[in-house]
């Protein structure tokens, strides 16, 4: 019989290929029985027998048609998804907001008259303010102040002090000769020095009137010695009205 087994199994096996599902199970089932006092265990089982055994078997066709129903479960068909929104088209040039202050740094004193309580070189000293952040008014508190302090000429020289607003001590380099570009250095230090009382500068640009703003940047930022509250009033009053000012 050992002999025979390989032979018996190599028929099962051509035959196998050309059987019906009806005769593959009645097949399996046939050489399962002849076979079966050689099988003693399912692990001893040919392959070949094996395979035709559980192909003929209701379970495998039950397992089979499961596993493909599983398996179409497991993967439905795609939904097709909803067509997107337009989305409105980004605008090529989007409206800028203005800028805070724009009013004033369009403001510009051209007038630069001699007078009575005028400082010298006014309409450039109260344009440059305006331009840097000061109300018109504000800016005329301070060329009030600087009329007190210099009458304007960047050049001027005091004991222990000098320029625009009497810095004590002066600085090197503020007073050259060249009045003009004097003037610039000591606009451009003026912004730097009233930094110091930064949180002050609100309350001048509040202000409703060129003698009050001039009695806060005395009061506030210049902090002089000898106050000269009139004639620093008085000429922010003049720098106002030669700026065409209005409070």
């Amino acid at each position: 019989m050992a002999i025979a087994l390989p032979a018996m199994v190599a028929v099962g096996a051509i035959a196998a290929w050309q059987l019906t599902p009806s005769d593959t199970a009645a097949t399996g089932a046939h050489l399962a029985a002849a076979l079966g006092p050689l099988v003693t265990t399912a692990s001893s089982e040919p392959a070949v027998i094996r395979a035709l055994r559980e192909a003929g078997s209701p379970s495998a066709s039950a397992d089979s048609a499961a596993s493909a129903q599983a398996a179409a479960s497991s993967h439905p068909s795609p939904r097709p998804s909803a067509p997107a929104s337009p989305q409105p088209a980004a605008s090529a040039t989007p409206s800028a907001s203005p800028s805070a202050g724009a009013s004033s740094a369009a403001f510009s004193c051209t007038g630069n008259a001699a007078g009575p309580l005028l400082p010298a070189n006014y309409g450039t000293i109260v344009t440059f303010l305006v331009a840097n952040g000061y109300t018109p008014i504000a800016a005329a508190g301070i060329a009030g102040n600087i009329y007190q302090e210099s009458g304007g000429n960047p050049e001027s020289v005091g004991t222990g002090g000098g320029g625009l607003i009497g810095w004590t001590p002066l600085p090197a380099g503020f007073v050259t000769g060249n009045v003009q570009a004097d003037l610039q250095t000591q606009l451009q230090a003026l912004l730097t020095y009233n930094q110091q009382w930064a949180a002050n500068i609100p309350l001048l640009n509040s202000s409703t009137s060129p003698a009050q703003a001039a009695d806060v940047y005395m009061a506030d930022f210049e902090r002089p010695g000898i106050p000269a509250t009139g004639n620093r009033e008085g000429a922010a009053v003049a720098v106002a009205q030669a700026c065409g000012i209005s409070s």
